[in-house]
């Protein structure tokens, strides 16, 4: 077995979490696309009444499909990480640059767009796992 730094054992285990999360979001998103998003609309009513709109559900999958790609992308690299954390940890800057630009592109839409909670709701699970990962990335480099 491979002795790899304390830092590297961390990022290794946050992207075998990471593989998780992006396998559970990706099937949640490919099984259950209006659910979650019924979901979000309800809790946006229960919290802020109507103080923000609900966002329309989805009628077509053509944006799905590259929702999907993304999130076994994200897999794939999380797991090649994982499993070789010195080889392979540049791999993160992809995951980093794909959180990085939903966070932003998720407040974009809220602040400037619609003000849907599922715009909030994209800005508080992206932004935390792109600081996560990006404070664990940097302690290896």
């Amino acid at each position: 077995m491979e002795t790899i730094s304390p830092e590297m054992g961390d990022l290794r285990l946050w992207m075998i979490i990471s593989a998780v999360l992006y396998v559970g979001g990706g099937l949640s998103f490919l099984f259950g696309q209006n659910i979650l998003l019924e979901r979000l609309n309800r809790v946006s009513e229960m919290v802020f009444k109507d103080r923000l709109p609900l966002i329309p559900l989805s009628t077509e999958k053509f944006w799905l499909v590259l929702t999907n790609s993304m999130m076994f992308m994200l897999v794939v690299i999380c797991v090649f990480v994982a499993v070789d954390v010195e080889a392979y940890y540049s791999m993160v800057w992809i995951i980093l640059f794909s959180k990085a630009a939903s966070t932003l592109q998720y407040a974009w839409l809220f602040a400037m767009e619609k003000r849907y909670f599922a715009y909030l709701t994209g800005v508080l699970s992206d932004g935390p796992l792109f600081v996560i990962t990006l404070v664990l990335f940097l302690r290896v480099v």
